[in-house]
């Protein structure tokens, strides 16, 4: 629930898994130096600013394919709902809730089988793909900085570009 529909609350809740926030941001940020991203850095669970101007994270779109690209390696079946345009999802005490992906291009560009969206006023449009570009290839595509609309045709014009150099 929380990577397809953004859900802030889920990612608070995930952090008071680990005892407190401050816990889980060193453990984000052991996580982010072990996997090589040097440029990544967290500064709270959500990534949302934490003032006008004041990132709640920061990262390169390098980075960023890197981290898509060790977690569909070693869990892939945590982004496995990320591909779907919505899903229904039951909570632990069998509530059930509805997910709105807001990646809008799930479910649209071909091939599309994970994603995570981000937007902040300091951070503009993000948009994180995995595309199956054919032959097994996947293809990792970035937006940083994009508008909060924009960064969807960015990330399909870029799909698009790239599906159609491989044929």
């Amino acid at each position: 629930f929380t990577l397809v529909s953004s859900s802030n609350d889920g990612a608070a809740a995930i952090a008071a898994l680990a005892g407190s926030e401050q816990t889980f941001l060193e453990l984000m940020n052991q996580s982010a130096t072990k996997m090589g991203l040097e440029q990544t850095k967290f500064y709270n669970p959500t990534g949302l600013d934490l003032g006008p101007g004041v990132p709640g994270a920061y990262g390169s779109a390098f980075d960023v394919a890197r981290l898509f690209a060790y977690v569909l390696k070693n869990e892939p079946e945590a982004l496995s709902a990320t591909s779907a345009s919505s899903l229904p999802i039951t909570s632990s005490s069998n509530i059930s809730h509805w997910a709105v992906n807001t990646n809008e291009l799930a479910g649209k560009v071909p091939g599309l089988f994970a994603s995570k969206t981000g937007f902040t006023d300091t951070a503009g449009g993000n948009l994180a793909v995995a595309v199956d570009a054919g032959l097994n290839q996947p293809l990792i595509i970035v937006v940083l900085g994009s508008t909060e609309p924009g960064r969807f045709a960015d990330v399909a014009a870029l799909a698009a570009a790239a599906i159609l150099d491989k044929q």
